[in-house]
């Protein structure tokens, strides 16, 4: 930065010594307005730059995906609980049965488990039974198998989730997308239509085909899901069983604790949509009278 000369500065200046003073202080006026010019020039680039981003960026509405029902107009001027993604999402090394007395330790590279609410689902999770549900509910299901005859398995999957509807079974009216997508991995996010929750859906093909496809599917925030992450699970499974995939379907009988969680938040809830489709539209739980 420029500094008003000092009297000493004057006193130099006027001397024997003026004309090499005078030639410095020339040499440093100079300096000052070239690395000024040199600001102005990269402030103007840098100012541009943003504002040709900003200008390129597309725009749609806050928080919808481009997929979301038209019923979603009526909600996104709502506040939204979407929630945080799990750090540690994507295909990692994995450690099962640490805790186990029965089964052995095995590590291997997959998807996250679930944390034991019943609002998740993964091929990832303990071997034995008794040690999955001494964190909750049991939350474990097996690989989805492709048939013999499919020459690009990970792409029939891929077209499968595309294909999904938003607002099937009143679930995911805000839409979906494909947030990454490799030739083994893929990852989705569903929003919910009114408060905006979002689930994490990750599908992998960690190893050989004949290990079948990883899948995750699981909300970020709540105690329960009110039975959609199995309701979204079970739609896209029919779609690949008609293509001769073999997928085992969630079910009350697979996952008893999971889906009466669900039937109790929805008996309990003041939201009376979340019962939409089901048993308790038109009825509620038969609860034991208590005194």
């Amino acid at each position: 930065t420029f500094v008003e000369p000092s009297a000493q500065t004057a006193f130099v200046c006027s001397g024997p010594f003026a004309s090499a003073s005078t030639m410095i202080v020339r040499l440093l006026l100079l300096l000052v307005v070239s690395c000024e010019a040199v600001r102005s020039t990269r402030r103007a680039v840098i100012g541009g730059g943003a504002a040709a981003a900003v200008a390129s960026s597309p725009i749609r509405r806050a928080g919808a995906f481009d997929n979301a029902i038209p019923e979603y107009a009526s909600y996104v001027d709502k506040a939204k609980r979407r929630g945080t993604p799990p750090k540690d999402l994507g295909v990692l090394k994995r450690t099962i049965n640490e805790q186990s007395i029965d089964a052995d330790p095995v590590t291997f590279s997959g998807l996250r488990g679930c944390d034991g609410k019943p609002n998740c689902f993964s091929t990832t999770g303990d071997s034995l039974l008794e040690d999955r549900i001494l964190t909750g509910v049991d939350t474990l299901i097996s690989p989805w198998r492709p048939p013999a005859d499919d020459p690009a398995p990970f792409k029939t999957l891929a077209s499968a989730v595309k294909e999904y509807k938003p607002g099937q079974s009143f679930i995911d009216g805000g839409g979906f997308a494909v947030v990454k997508e490799t030739d083994s991995y893929l990852y989705v996010q569903f929003e919910a239509l009114k408060k905006g929750y979002i689930d994490d859906v990750e599908f992998a093909m960690a190893g050989g085909r004949e290990q079948g496809i990883q899948v995750r599917s699981s909300s970020r925030v709540g105690q329960t899901d009110f039975g959609v992450n199995a309701i979204r699970l079970n739609a896209i499974a029919a779609s690949l069983r008609a293509k001769g995939w073999a997928i085992d379907e969630i079910t009350p009988k697979t996952h008893q604790d999971y889906f009466y969680a669900a039937d109790d938040a929805r008996d309990q809830t003041f939201d009376k949509d979340r019962r939409k489709g089901t048993e308790m539209e038109n009825g509620r739980m038969d609860r034991p009278a208590i005194g």
